[in-house]
Parts: C-alpha cells; sequence; structure tokens
C-alpha cells in the first residue's frame, strides 16, 4: 500500500510540475522519495540538506543518531542503537539548544542560547555551533 501511494505522489508531481512536502518520521521513505530534507528535533529544523548529503554528510548531533538507529541488514546485533536521554519539556524548553541535554558533544556555549541554523555549504544547514562534526570525530 506505501509504495503504491509513493508511485501515485511521484506521478502526480512529474504530472503537475508541483512540489511535495512530505512528513514522516520513515527515512527509507525520505531516501527514497525525496530531494531535499529538513530533520526536525523538538519542534524546530535542526538540519537542512539534498538528501544524498544528509545521510552521506550528517552536520548536526540529532541527525547522526537518527541515522544510526537505523535497523541495517548487512549488520547483526542484538540491540538497536538509541539516542541517550529524554525529549525536551516543550511547555518549558530549554534556554540554549534543544538537543544539548542528549547530545555527546555538548559545551557550556551550547546551553546559553539557541544555536542560529547556519549554512555550512550554499545547500547544507545545521543547528550546531559544532558544525562540521568531521573535526569532533576521528
Amino acid at each position: 500500500m506505501q509504495a503504491q501511494i509513493l508511485d501515485l505522489m511521484r506521478e502526480l508531481k512529474a504530472a503537475s510540475g508541483a512540489a511535495i512536502i512530505l512528513i514522516t518520521h520513515d527515512l527509507g521513505v525520505v531516501a527514497e522519495v525525496c530531494d531535499e530534507v529538513a530533520v526536525m528535533y523538538a519542534g524546530e529544523i535542526v538540519e537542512r540538506a539534498p538528501v544524498d548529503e544528509l545521510f552521506a554528510n550528517p552536520q548536526h548531533p540529532y541527525t547522526v543518531g537518527l541515522l544510526g538507529s537505523i535497523p541495517r541488514l548487512d549488520r547483526r546485533t542484538s540491540h538497536l542503537a538509541t539516542i541517550e536521554g529524554m525529549v525536551p519539556n516543550m511547555a518549558n524548553p530549554p534556554a540554549g539548544c534543544r538537543f544539548a541535554a542528549r547530545c555527546p558533544f555538548v559545551e557550556d556555549a551550547c546551553t546559553k542560547s539557541p544555536p542560529p541554523l547556519a549554512l555550512l555549504s550554499p545547500t547544507h544547514a545545521s543547528r550546531c555551533i559544532r558544525a562540521p562534526l568531521e573535526r569532533l570525530v576521528s
């Protein structure tokens, strides 16, 4: 059923020349049908990029965790990867980065004020003051 709906959406897009905004938690669908992706966490966009670039080079710690939690058929594990911690209480959101309490790269500045959605390239933006993340991991 899902494949039929996605095929119908592709046909409608091609026939009309219109854009489609798809809101989903299914990263497999995103990889298959989207041109661009915006990843949201706690009500705000934390990363935006062309879909191939985002999957190949995620630049927000939440996106890294999200992609790392996708089950893979080529790897056998006893458990799925998770993102530690809890989503913040949005009735009283944190003063800084909304992902800071769960972030492996957090520093004091992350908790002080909300980070901007900064351009890392003409097509890739991240709401992380530590991006690009390559310099943090080896």
